[in-house]
């Protein structure tokens, strides 16, 4: 929700849609909690800020009723929490304007003092940009105790006012400042600050006895209502317009640099599907309140899963919280054909969306340190799309808490510090029906429903796949579902046909694979000749012809990678796409032979498990420790267990 209170008070929901607020009384007690937000107020304190000593005898009831009257118009979840200390209005970082007024002015007073005018001036309009009227909650009659925190706020737009000012003209804009000046110094004639920035901006245009004459005003003025005389500021600006001074000289005019709020972030799909529970952690992660630290969320799962849908879907939902700017990055860590980028070049680029016209540092570590500045205290949302590993994402990252990264990767990115994982699996078979039916039309998913069903399991739960799916059947509008469903049921062709244009599920499989060394590209292309069955460690080795705990290691590292999913300890899954891709690059690059002793090795193990699952636990345990050692040493053995692979069988071997 947006709070607002700079002005009439006013709250609108994610969507935009203004919130009745009910009575007066009802919208005092809102305004009192947005001023304490996040502060426990006493019961007691509220009575009196809506009664005073007047309360009658059913105050306390009233104030109730104001309450849960407040918790309905404001939604579920509750945001108005009763404790032993009082009630809290909770809310998120960026919802109340004030919050974010007090924000952009720190930030806008520190450029200023740093000497980064147009940082400075960039943050200080937009702080008085929040401000829709010239008072806190106007319209709204404050008790004592509250008008003291409104006249707080009305003293620090002065400030900013002043210090916006002060930017332009040391920007060069004497010029676009003149007639503001001049209408701020008739409404407070008694403000010096003003009068000597209205001395040098007349002074700068060329007007140099109207800025003296300015000072003579002020003087008299000061003299007449308040007996002093000018203070230093105007003394010293007086004496630099008398003698000339070169340094009142004005600067090269500077135009305010463009591009603090890039929105660089892709189309979000107006078919995306599901994912709720995973959307709804993420936005949380990204809206959460200031935690004093840099909030990073990495999206990972194997390819065609939806990762970069999920993040685009995410960044989307979530962009208004961010105002500074909303940047994108695709880092091709896993595109077909395409390599990597160099994080010296996206530094680069990330620095020129943010308005960095300097030629960027050659050395990395310089360039990075360049982006933390140029990130510093703003509200800016980082989506680092398709990394390769933490080595390309380390030097990309902001160091400001009020920056929030997300990130898609196919391997976690365990060495980065304080990352939340979200690991994405397939989608339910229900999603990828309703996905499939939002691509393609429902009236053409009612006319044959169970070939609808049928494309939607045989695609795995994998967004790509469904998508490609989905387009096949666009392009070929007189092409029935039923039949597309049967050219899909041939596992041999399925991977054929889920290609369209310049996608393609194999070429996403394929980059995965490609970064495998020769043992795990071994192992990944045995493990399909087991079927969809879940594999153990124990007979994974027996497959491979490896010990248990090189079997274990090879295992984990393609589960790292995606090209397996680890179900339990000790216990693993691929996906049947995935099982489809590993048999191709079997018949590629293994014998006949080759797969047919793998498939022996791996029933002798069935077979072995078989016969030790009525054994003592201690005999199980020597039993299987003997048959470890009889496969690194007989590699043929117990060839009469099963018949020769035929080439391009289909057979699942038993489990």
């Amino acid at each position: 929700m947006d709070f607002k209170i700079l002005g009439p008070i006013e709250v609108r929901a994610h969507h935009g849609k203004p919130i009745a607020l009910g009575r007066r009384k009802q919208r005092l007690l809102l305004a009192a909690l947005l001023l304490n937000a996040g502060k426990a107020i006493p019961s007691r304190r509220m009575l009196d800020w809506l009664w005073g000593e007047r309360a009658p005898a059913n105050a306390e009831s009233n104030l109730y009723t104001y309450i849960s009257a407040l918790r309905r118009v404001l939604g579920s979840p509750s945001r108005i929490e009763a404790g032993s200390n009082g009630y809290v209005l909770r809310v998120a970082a960026g919802e109340v304007d004030v919050t974010l007024f007090e924000e952009l002015a720190a930030q806008g007073h520190r450029a200023l003092s740093e000497g980064r005018n147009d940082v400075a001036l960039e943050r200080l309009t937009r702080a008085l940009g929040l401000w829709r009227a010239e008072a806190v909650l106007e319209g709204l009659t404050l008790p004592a105790p509250l008008r003291g925190e409104t006249a707080r706020l009305e003293r620090l737009r002065a400030t900013v006012v002043d210090a916006s000012l002060e930017a332009r003209l040391a920007l060069g804009q004497h010029g676009e400042v003149l007639a503001d000046l001049e209408a701020l110094t008739r409404g407070d004639p008694l403000n010096e600050r003003r009068m000597a920035q209205l001395m040098l901006a007349l002074y700068r245009s060329g007007c140099r006895a109207d800025a003296l004459a300015v000072y003579q005003a002020a003087r008299e003025t000061l003299a007449a209502e308040l007996g002093i005389d000018p203070g230093p500021d105007l003394v010293v600006m007086h004496r630099r317009i008398l003698a000339d001074d070169p340094t009142l000289a004005p600067p090269r005019a500077v135009p305010a640099r463009r591009g603090f709020a890039p929105a660089e972030l892709p189309l979000d799909s107006a078919a995306f599907t599901g994912r709720v529970s995973e959307v709804s952690r993420l936005e949380a992660a990204l809206t959460s309140g200031d935690s004093g630290a840099l909030v990073i969320s990495a999206i990972t799962g194997a390819a065609g899963i939806g990762k970069s849908a999920l993040a685009v879907h995410v960044a989307r939902q979530v962009a208004d919280r961010f105002p500074d700017g909303r940047l994108y990055v695709n880092l091709h860590g896993s595109t077909p054909d395409v390599a990597p980028l160099n994080p010296a070049d996206v530094l680069a680029r990330l620095s020129r969306s943010l308005g960095e016209e300097s030629a960027p540092p050659a050395d990395v570590d310089e360039a990075a340190a360049r982006f933390r500045s140029l990130t510093d205290g703003r509200r800016l949302l980082l989506l680092l799309d398709n990394a390769c590993d933490a080595a390309q994402v380390r030097p990309l990252l902001p160091a400001s808490p009020t920056c929030r990264v997300l990130i898609t990767a196919r391997r976690m990115l365990t060495s980065l510090d304080a990352v939340a994982h979200l690991r994405l699996g397939v989608m339910a078979e229900d999603e990828t029906f309703t996905l499939l039916s939002r691509l393609i039309g429902q009236e053409r998913v009612a006319a044959d429903q169970p070939a609808a069903h049928t494309i939607a399991r045989l695609c795995g739960g994998l967004p790509l796949a469904i998508r490609i799916a989905a387009a096949r059947l666009i392009a070929r509008p007189g092409l029935s579902l039923r039949a597309f469903a049967g050219r899909l049921s041939v596992e041999d062709r399925r991977l054929s046909e889920l290609q369209a244009d310049d996608r393609a599920v194999r070429a996403c499989f394929m980059m995965s694979y490609r970064g495998l060394d020769a043992e795990e590209a071994r192992m990944f292309r045995l493990l399909s000749l087991l079927g969809g069955s879940d594999i153990s460690v124990t007979v994974a080795a027996a497959l491979a012809g490896r010990s248990e705990e090189q079997a274990a290691d090879l295992l984990d590292r393609l589960a790292d990678v995606q090209l397996l999913e680890a179900r339990e300890p000790g216990r693993y899954r691929m996906h049947d796409l995935l099982r489809l891709f590993a048999r191709e690059r079997g018949r590629h690059e293994e014998t006949e032979d080759d797969q047919a002793r793998a498939v022996r090795r791996a029933l002798h193990s069935y077979l072995v498990i078989a016969r030790a699952a009525g054994d003592p636990p201690d005999r199980r345990t020597e039993r299987s420790a003997e048959f470890g050692v009889q496969i690194l040493r007989r590699p043929e053995m117990s060839p009469e267990l099963s018949p020769p692979v035929p080439h391009g069988s289909t057979t699942r071997w038993p489990a």
